[in-house]
Order: structure tokens, then C-alpha cells, then sequence
């Protein structure tokens, strides 16, 4: 048993990497006391919010077209399915959500179309692969951390606004979501940029924040049907040791993600260093307690959501946690941050779990559907899944360690089996009914996955990306630095 744990999680025998020696803050003691949310932070999202929608109200006043209602869309980012409840998962991290879920349709096999936040959005709202709508990383030579929608591209919420639709989104995730980046087109309201900090230590929207935000908007008089985006960003990094989330305290150790101890134990096993096996035990504590924060705060919006006729509920990419050697996300197309979770409720969805594929780029077909609008250039997937990752975020690619993540990796499925290759000339097949955590790669390519890779490249020809120096390019270096995006 114990060799097979070491190849599971990556590890070899030899002496693991640990937290830096001297004296260590564990257990009890990296608890937080998490405060509530501010009132002079609640009065000032008040108050951007209102002239948001203000300014909203004004300038549209379009009828809506369409036989629809109000729609949400909630996207849990950084959230890899087999660590909810829905899906198996034994640690009690989503008690709300699952009991929503018990009404709702779930799909098993849900993937991403890309492993990080930025084309993940991108291909939810445009109904496209990153190689159609351009969002992705970039390579060595461009300065960017990452290109903005292509020219062109249309959105969902640019086809809802278009039908009278109000459109208001909360992005959580200050980074990649910035307008900058082109994922607020379409929307009256982009809540993202321009927010004052808040002072209990996230460099993101919080979920209590990001609720609050949600009840304001709901309070809006308007006879227009909503379309209403939230993005969660609770279980990215930094993680925060919430009292009252974590199940077992004595687990955690000070190298949490988002620490500087935590970095040095990242760059060390990135290198093909071995990791401490105890070191992922406090991570993955860590990780589920911020899935409990998140449903406390979910779970309670969707007990007040009846107004919504539609609900769609997914993750824009999940999270490594050891596997393959790899921690966070971006940095290959393995199953950690390929399986995601994919929920519905409303009309046309059935209760109960779904086998069949589906992809995040669903989304925005099953959203017009649901509006009663033409899906018409919206992408639905049939049998192949497919997803794919431009090298990986720039912090990753310019370090000593970078030219391990220096090329394109797509990987394809059909049913269980799965095909990864690199333009680098990396191949690997899996059956991933037999070998779910990707251990073992077959020497022979299931008949399924013959061709794939050529028709689908033939049928999704690549769009150039925006050039560099076009519009404004996402938020400050010390937020990327905060979020673990830049060094």
C-alpha cells in the first residue's frame, strides 16, 4: 500500500521535501477568527453597486425578446468535483450544495475546456475552445500574462443584453476576470475592478462579500428578466484556516498555499523534488475548508433563489494537490483540474446524475436555450471532450524550472478512454474506468480515440490572438503576486 500511495501522489522514496526547519505554527494556532463582513465594506459595495446599476438603467431599456426568466449562473472557481459531496466525496465539504443538488441534474463526467481561470471563462461565455476565442496564455516573447477575447468574439451576455435581458455579473477573482480581459462584454454590470480592498486578508472578492453583493442586485426593481453571474473565488489560494471549517486542525502546517514557505516547497517539487506527504494532508485540510466556507455562504443565496427559473452551478477548472508531482493549476491536463462540477435545475433538466459528456463551453448554449434565444455559433459537446493548455501562467514558464511547461498539451476523451498529446511530441492514453488517477499509460490507442485529434483541430481552426498593447491588460502586479500569479 504504501508504494502505491507514493506513485499516486507522486512522491519517490528518497528523502521528501519538507517545511523549512526552525520553529513551526501548527494545528490550532494558524486558525483564523474570520470576522464578518465589514459594514464600511458593505456600505461602499452598496454604493458602487447602486451607481452600477444606475448607470445600467439608463442607458438600456430594451424589451426582452424570448420566452425565458431569470437565469444564474454561479461558477465555484478552483473547484475540482471529487471534493464535493455530489461526487463521493466523504469529508462533509458541501452539506448545502449537495442537498441542492439532490433536485438537480449533475453530470459525473463534466470537463473544462482549459485548466486555468481566464480561457475556462472565456469558453463559458463565448461557447468556444480557447483556440477560437483567443483568451489563453501567452509564450515566452509576449509580455502579457495572458491575451484578452480576440477581436470579434461574442459573449452570452452580449446576446442577452442584445434581447433585453438585464445583465449583472460579480466576479470575484480580481485577476483574470478584470475587464481588461474582455469577460465583462455584454454584461450592465461588471463588478470587479475598482472595489476597495478588504482588510480580513484575501486578495479576492469572498464569498460572503460576493453574496451580499448578489442580495443588493435581486433588490433592483426592473420587470426585465436578469441574468445574474457570480463567480466564488474561496478556494484559490491564499487559503484561509476559517475557524469553525476545518475538520481536523491537527493536520495543518504553517506552508499553506499562499505562504512564502509554501513557495519554496512549490519551486523544490516543481524541480522533481518529492513531497512531504504530510505537507498535502495540511494542504488538502486547507482546500476543504474553504469548500465549507463557500457552501455555508451558496448554499444559503439558493435557499432565497426561487426567483431564478433557470440555475446553472459549475467550476471554471479544478486544483492539483500532489498528483503528478503538481500543485495549483495551469500546468497540465490531468483530471485534478479537468473534472469539474456541472450542475442544472429548471425546465428541461431532470433530477439525477448524467454520465454523458459535457464541457464548461456548454454553458452558454444551455443558457440562451433556457432564455429561449438562438444558440446559434454556442458549441454543444456530443462525444468528444477536449481540452487543452497553452503552456502554462507566465510565473510558471519564466521560472528555472519553466521549459518543462514550455508547449501546448491537449487532451481528448471518449467515453473512459483519454489521449494526451504535446506539441512536443509527449503522448500518453489512459482508461480512465481502470487507472482513474492516470498512473498507467497504454501502449495501444483505443479505437474511440483514432482521428480525433485531426478532425477536431480541422473543425476549430486557430483565431490570432489580440495584439500586444491592445486595451487595458488586467490588474496590478502586488494583486497577481497576492493570488499567486506572479512571483
Amino acid at each position: 500500500m504504501l508504494v502505491l500511495a507514493l506513485l499516486i501522489f507522486g512522491c519517490s522514496c528518497s528523502e521528501p521535501t519538507r517545511a523549512p526547519r526552525g520553529k513551526q505554527k501548527t494545528g490550532e494556532a494558524l486558525l483564523v477568527e474570520w470576522a464578518a463582513l465589514p459594514e464600511t465594506l458593505i456600505l461602499s459595495d452598496r454604493k458602487a453597486l447602486a451607481a452600477a446599476l444606475d448607470d445600467a438603467a439608463t442607458s438600456r431599456q430594451k424589451r426582452a425578446v424570448g420566452a425565458g426568466g431569470d437565469v444564474l449562473v454561479v461558477v465555484l472557481d478552483t473547484v475540482r468535483a471529487d471534493h464535493l459531496g455530489m461526487y463521493g466525496y466523504p469529508e462533509g465539504t458541501t452539506p448545502r450544495l449537495d442537498r441542492w443538488a439532490a433536485s438537480a441534474r449533475v453530470w459525473d463526467n463534466a470537463w473544462t475546456d482549459a485548466p486555468w481561470t481566464l480561457p475556462a471563462h472565456a469558453s463559458m461565455f463565448t461557447g468556444k475552445s480557447q483556440r477560437e476565442h483567443g483568451a489563453r496564455s501567452v509564450g515566452r516573447d509576449d509580455p502579457r500574462k495572458g491575451a484578452p477575447l480576440a477581436d470579434g468574439q461574442e459573449t452570452v451576455a452580449e446576446r442577452l443584453q442584445g434581447a433585453g435581458w438585464r445583465t449583472v455579473g460579480i466576479a470575484g477573482n480580481l485577476a483574470f476576470l478584470h475587464p481588461g480581459y474582455g469577460l465583462g462584454q455584454g454584461f450592465d454590470v461588471w463588478m470587479n475592478d475598482g472595489l476597495a480592498r478588504d482588510a480580513r486578508g484575501v486578495p479576492y472578492l469572498a464569498a460572503d462579500r460576493v453574496i451580499a453583493l448578489a442580495d443588493e442586485a435581486l433588490k433592483e426593481k426592473d420587470s426585465r428578466p436578469l441574468f445574474l453571474f457570480l463567480n466564488l473565488m474561496d478556494a484559490h489560494r491564499p487559503y484561509k484556516a476559517r475557524r469553525g471549517y476545518v475538520k481536523r486542525p491537527e493536520r495543518l502546517r504553517k506552508t499553506l498555499p499562499g505562504t512564502r514557505g509554501h513557495q519554496k516547497v512549490v519551486k523544490s517539487l516543481l524541480k522533481g523534488g518529492p513531497l512531504d506527504p504530510a505537507l498535502r494532508d495540511s494542504w488538502i485540510e486547507a482546500y476543504d475548508a474553504e469548500l465549507r466556507f463557500l457552501d455555508d455562504h451558496l448554499g444559503q443565496f439558493l435557499e432565497r433563489a426561487d426567483r431564478f427559473e433557470h440555475i446553472f452551478i459549475l467550476a471554471d477548472h479544478g486544483e492539483y494537490l500532489g498528483e503528478h508531482g503538481l500543485v495549483e493549476h495551469a500546468k497540465d491536463v490531468y483530471e485534478p483540474v479537468l473534472h469539474v462540477p456541472f450542475l442544472a435545475k429548471g425546465a428541461g433538466f431532470e433530477p439525477g446524475h448524467d454520465q454523458g459528456p459535457i464541457q464548461t463551453h456548454d454553458l452558454g448554449a444551455m443558457v440562451l436555450q433556457a432564455a429561449g434565444l438562438s444558440t446559434a455559433g454556442f458549441e454543444r459537446t456530443e462525444s468528444v471532450q477536449v481540452a487543452d493548455l497553452y503552456y502554462t501562467l507566465k510565473k510558471d514558464l519564466m521560472a528555472p524550472y519553466g521549459a518543462r511547461f514550455d508547449r501546448i498539451r491537449r487532451a481528448f476523451r471518449v467515453g473512459p478512454h483519454k489521449l494526451i498529446v504535446g506539441d512536443d511530441g509527449s503522448r500518453e492514453v489512459y482508461d480512465l474506468g481502470a487507472d482513474p488517477t492516470e498512473l498507467f499509460s497504454l501502449t495501444e490507442l483505443p479505437a474511440a480515440l483514432r482521428g480525433v485529434e485531426k478532425a477536431w483541430l480541422a473543425a476549430h481552426p486557430e483565431v490570432p490572438l489580440a495584439p500586444v498593447g491592445s486595451g487595458v491588460l488586467g490588474p496590478d502586479e502586488a494583486l497577481l503576486k497576492a493570488l499567486g500569479y506572479a512571483e
